[in-house]
């Protein structure tokens, strides 16, 4: 992550297999590190979330496959029923509320080194 705010990357829990990114945070009491969602593909519309049976509210960050923010919500409310990023995204970041503007996370930041597949 850039500026210095530390390396995201070792904090992450991933939602990296289909039954995973189904459960998401659906059913937890709270999050306690970033959830990180691997898309199978880049897409607006196949990265689309919903907070139906999330009990809390929450950011998410979409990034596309270089690992680039190219949206942010932030303090999603609970039982939304579709969020869509601006455009096209292969991963989501989801945290507790506020943890996007806490860690200073801007459209056009860099915050994956890697690639995930």
């Amino acid at each position: 992550m850039r500026r210095g705010k530390g390396d995201l990357e070792d904090e992450l829990e991933l939602a990296d297999t289909f039954f995973k990114r189904a459960r998401g945070l659906m059913f937890r009491s709270s999050i306690s590190k970033p959830l990180l969602f691997i898309m199978p593909s880049e897409s607006a519309e196949l990265s689309s979330i919903h907070s139906l049976f999330v009990f809390f509210p929450f950011d998410a960050v979409f990034l596309n496959s270089k690992g680039v923010v190219v949206d942010i919500r932030e303090r999603i409310k609970p039982f939304a029923l579709k969020i869509t990023p601006a455009k096209p995204a292969r991963y989501i970041l989801e945290m507790g509320a506020g943890g996007a503007k806490r860690r200073k996370i801007r459209v056009g930041d860099r915050l994956l080194k890697k690639v995930y597949i």
